[in-house]
C-alpha cells in the first residue's frame, strides 16, 4: 500500500513539474549535461516544493516533497551522493514526462527499478539488495542509461542491470521523499551521450516507444515541454469510447428500472413507493455518467470528492429501507460507470433473488398496502360484522386494527390489500350501500395500480 501511495504522489509531482515548466521555461538543453554542487540557494534550473532548501552545501528534500531538474535527456550517466534519515523511500524518476518515467526506489537494504506509464500498472525491471543503504552515511548512486539498457550502481558496485525492450523517450529528473524520510543530495552530475553515439534516434518528449515504431525525426529540444502541457490539458481522461458510454447508460436505465419494480412490489415502506422509486433511474444514470467522466482523471476525481463533501441529500429519508434502496441504486451506477458490467449485473440478480425469497418467507399479515378507516354516525350507523362481510368480498387480505363505538358514532380501522383499483371502487360502493352517511378513508401504503 505504501508503495502504491508513493507512486501516486510521484505521478502527481511529475504533473506539477510539467505545469511549472510551462510557466517558467528554461533554455534548451538538448544533449547537454550538468554539474550541480548545490552552492546556490536559489537552485537555478530546478523546480521544487516550497520546503525544499539548500543546507550545508546539500539539497534537502523533506517528507512528501520533491525537486525536479528541468531538461530532456535520452541517454546519460547520472551520479550523485545520497544521504537520508527517517522511515520511507527515496524515489528517483528519470526520463520523466507526463507519459511516464523510470522510477528508482531506494529503500533501506533494497533497490528497485520500475517503469511507470500513464494508465498502466508499474512494471518491475530489476530488484537487488543494497546493504550500504542501511546507514546514514553518504553513498554514491550512479545510473547509466543507453537506449533501453539500465545499470544501477551504489558505491561503485553494479546492483541492477536491466533492459527495457520498449524504452521511454526523453525526459527530465524528479526526486521525491516518500513517507517520513528526509533525503539529502550532493555532488550531482549528468553526462549526456552525444546523439551520434546512440544506437538509434531518440523518441519525442512525452511519447512512449512502441515495438513497431520506425526511426524518424530528430529529438525535439526542451522547448517542446510546452507541447507536452498542451497535450496534457487537452486530454485529461482516457480515449472516449462511444459504444461503451451508450451501453453502460442503457444498462444503468435497465437495472434501475428493475430495482424500482422490486421496491414497488416487494418493499415494505409505508410511504408512496411508486413516487420514491421513480428517482432510482435518474440517480443511477447520473452516477454512471459521473464515474465514466472522472474514473481516468485524478484532477476530476479529487474535485468530485470536494463536491461531495458539501453536497448532502436534502430529501427526508423516512425509513431505513428507502436509504438502502437508494444506496444500491448509486452502487449500480458506480459499477457500470467503472465498466464492471458482469459484477454489477450478477450482484443485481443476487439481490433480487434474496429480496424475493425474503418476500416469500414474510408473514402473511404484513402483506397489506392500505389503511382503511370507516366512520358511521347517527341512528343509521352500521355494525362491525356488516362492514367485515362487505370488505371480505372485495379484499385479498383484511386485518382489524382498531374498533371504537359510542351511542351515536362508530369508527373502525383496518389494514387491507386490494389487487386492482376496481376492487377498491367496488368496496367503496358496497360500503356506501350500507349507509349513505358512512365515511370512508383510505391511506395508501404501497400503491394498488
Amino acid at each position: 500500500m505504501r508503495q502504491k501511495n508513493g507512486l501516486w504522489i510521484t505521478t502527481l509531482f511529475i504533473g506539477l513539474t510539467v505545469a511549472a515548466i510551462v510557466v517558467a521555461p528554461v533554455a534548451a538543453q538538448g544533449d547537454q549535461g550538468f554539474t550541480e554542487t548545490f552552492d546556490d540557494a536559489q537552485l537555478p534550473g530546478w523546480e521544487h516544493a516550497p520546503e525544499v532548501v539548500v543546507s550545508d552545501g546539500a539539497l534537502r528534500i523533506g517528507p512528501a516533497q520533491f525537486a525536479a531538474r528541468l531538461g530532456a535527456w535520452q541517454d546519460f550517466t547520472l551520479a550523485f551522493k545520497l544521504r537520508y534519515s527517517g522511515e520511507g523511500e527515496t524515489h528517483v524518476n528519470y526520463r520523466a514526462t507526463d507519459q511516464g518515467s523510470y522510477l528508482l526506489l531506494l529503500r533501506p537494504g533494497e533497490v528497485i527499478l520500475l517503469k511507470t506509464a500513464r494508465q498502466n500498472e508499474p512494471q518491475e525491471l530489476g530488484r537487488a539488495e543494497a546493504d550500504t543503504l542501511n546507514t546514514s552515511d553518504w553513498v554514491t548512486v550512479q545510473i547509466a542509461l543507453s537506449g533501453g539498457a539500465h545499470t544501477i550502481s551504489v558505491n561503485g558496485v553494479a546492483l541492477i542491470s536491466a533492459t527495457d525492450p520498449n524504452p521511454l523517450g526523453r525526459g527530465g529528473l524528479v526526486f521525491n521523499s516518500i513517507g517520513q524520510r528526509t533525503t539529502e543530495l550532493d555532488d550531482m552530475s549528468l553526462q549526456a551521450q552525444p546523439a551520434e553515439a546512440r544506437a538509434g534516434p531518440a523518441e519525442p518528449v512525452g511519447s512512449l516507444a512502441t515495438p513497431s515504431a520506425a526511426p524518424t525525426a530528430q529529438a525535439p529540444a526542451a522547448g517542446s515541454w510546452q507541447d507536452i502541457f498542451r497535450n496534457l490539458s487537452a486530454s485529461q481522461g482516457s480515449t472516449f469510447e462511444a459504444d461503451v458510454f451508450v451501453i453502460n447508460l442503457l444498462l444503468a436505465a435497465l437495472t434501475s428500472f428493475i430495482l424500482s419494480r422490486v421496491y414497488v412490489y416487494w418493499g415494505g415502506s409505508l410511504s408512496n413507493r411508486r413516487k420514491f422509486a421513480a428517482n432510482f433511474m435518474l440517480v443511477t444514470v447520473t452516477t454512471t455518467f459521473i464515474i465514466l467522466v472522472v474514473r481516468s482523471s485524478v484532477a476530476l476525481s479529487l474535485g468530485l470528492v470536494g463536491a461531495l463533501s458539501i453536497i448532502r441529500f436534502r430529501a427526508a429519508i423516512k425509513e431505513p429501507e428507502e436509504l438502502a434502496y437508494l444506496f444500491f441504486a448509486i452502487s449500480l451506477g458506480i459499477g457500470l460507470g467503472d465498466n464492471q458490467r458482469v459484477v454489477t449485473l450478477v450482484t443485481l440478480a443476487v439481490v433480487v433473488i434474496i429480496i424475493g425469497l425474503a418476500r416469500l418467507l414474510r408473514q402473511t399479515q404484513a402483506d397489506v398496502n392500505l389503511h382503511l378507516t370507516i366512520t358511521s354516525l347517527g341512528a343509521e350507523k352500521v355494525n362491525l360484522q356488516q362492514v367485515m362481510d362487505v370488505l371480505a368480498r372485495h379484499t385479498d387480505k383484511l386485518r382489524l386494527l382498531r374498533y371504537d363505538e359510542a351511542p351515536e358514532a362508530l369508527e373502525i380501522s383496518f389494514v387491507v390489500e386490494f389487487r386492482h383499483i376496481s376492487n377498491l371502487t367496488q368496496a367503496r360502493l358496497a360500503l356506501q350501500e350500507l349507509s349513505p352517511a358512512l365515511q370512508v378513508s383510505f391511506l395508501d401504503n404501497k400503491g394498488i395500480w
